[in-house]
């Protein structure tokens, strides 16, 4: 019986580690891909006045499609109302730019970006969050 009970504890260690490891690569993947997305935006749209342009649609498209996808994956590991906020300001982002405001277009994208940039250091895993 011993022998069992040290079969299953090191099967449950195995696990959870393996299950922190996937955590780890997944949602630093889709919160890392946000951010890519939100600099490749911000700098095709540095200079500019009109946001309307197709290569800006795109852009913001690809966005939206990035974070459907790795949302989708990382509400089976984290609170979906964690993360939903990125989710929010890309929806306003994309009628931000079918409108041509640009004030709330940078304001969008910075605030994607400061959200993938918070949750990643929160959801991480590290020392901290483990204690």
């Amino acid at each position: 019986m011993k022998i069992f009970s040290k079969i299953m504890l090191a099967l449950i260690f195995a696990f959870l580690i393996a299950i922190s490891i996937i955590e780890e690569v997944v949602v630093s993947g889709g919160l890392k891909q946000a951010m890519t997305d939100c600099l490749y935006l911000e700098e095709i749209t540095e200079n500019r006045e009109d946001v309307r342009t197709q290569a800006i649609a795109l852009a913001v498209d690809d966005l939206e499609y990035h974070w459907k996808n790795n949302e989708s994956n990382m509400c089976f590991l984290v609170n979906h109302k964690n993360i939903q906020e990125i989710g929010l300001e890309i929806s306003k982002l994309k009628v931000y730019q079918k409108q041509n405001d640009l004030k709330e277009f940078r304001a969008c994208l910075d605030a994607v970006k400061y959200y993938s940039q918070s949750y990643l250091h929160f959801m991480g895993a590290n020392l901290h969050n483990v204690l």
